[in-house]
Parts: structure tokens; C-alpha cells; sequence
């Protein structure tokens, strides 16, 4: 399964890029962030050196779009194992630019908490 096959529906795949790269960038873009970066980049063809603007007003994305962008927004953000003070500031901006509700945004940090919890016990079981 693909989540961002049909869901990025309204959304170019460098302003896609280019919104993770806003997050990223938030605080100064560490190791972990770029690889997540390079890897979106490359799965989608998209060159990091020359991303769109990213346009203040975003609701008009369908609700999928918005949410798998946050998702994936949120995720990068916690790339170093924390989400700095910048970073929350422009997740909360981000939030706010697409119009997604409070209980969405703690709908989608939920969400990123059980997967990164699942992802552990994985690693737990095969690890050793």
C-alpha cells in the first residue's frame, strides 16, 4: 500500500518536498532530517536545489493531502528524537495553514507516537 499514491491529489511533488523542507530547516537541518529529505526528494524525482515557494494558504488541499503532509511534517520533525521549539512553531503554523483542526493535529501526533512504538517492538523482536 501507498498512502501517498492518491492522497497527494492537489499537491505537486516539489511543493510537497518543498513544505518538509520548511520543516526541516526550521532549526537548522540535521543528518537525520536530510536523509528523510534525500529520500522524499528521490522518490518523487524532485531536486532539492531548486523547491517552490510553499504558499501561505493551503486548506484548499483535499483533507488526505493535509493530513499524510502533517503526518510526514511531523515525522521529520522528530527525525533527532526531538521536536525543537522552532519546529513546533512551524508545525503549529503549518497546522494552521491547512486548516487542520486541534484534534487533528493530536489525531496525527497519536498516530506517529503508535507507529514509532511499533517500529521499537520490531526492532526489539528481530533484534536480538
Amino acid at each position: 500500500m501507498d498512502p501517498l499514491r492518491d492522497p497527494l491529489d492537489g499537491l505537486s511533488p516539489s511543493l510537497y518536498v518543498a513544505t518538509l523542507a520548511e520543516i526541516a530547516h526550521s532549526d537548522g537541518l540535521n543528518p537525520a532530517e536530510r536523509d528523510l529529505l534525500d529520500q522524499h526528494a528521490a522518490r518523487f524525482g524532485v531536486d532539492l536545489g531548486d523547491l517552490p515557494e510553499v504558499p501561505r494558504d493551503l486548506p484548499t488541499l483535499p483533507w488526505a493531502t493535509r493530513v499524510l503532509v502533517y503526518r510526514d511534517a511531523v515525522t521529520l520533525t522528530l527525525a533527532d528524537e526531538k521536536v525543537s521549539p522552532e519546529e513546533e512553531r512551524h508545525l503549529a503554523d503549518l497546522a494552521e495553514r491547512m486548516r487542520l483542526s486541534a484534534e487533528a493535529v493530536e489525531a496525527v501526533f497519536a498516530w506517529v507516537g503508535d507507529y514509532e512504538a511499533l517500529l521499537d517492538r520490531l526492532d526489539a523482536l528481530i533484534g536480538e
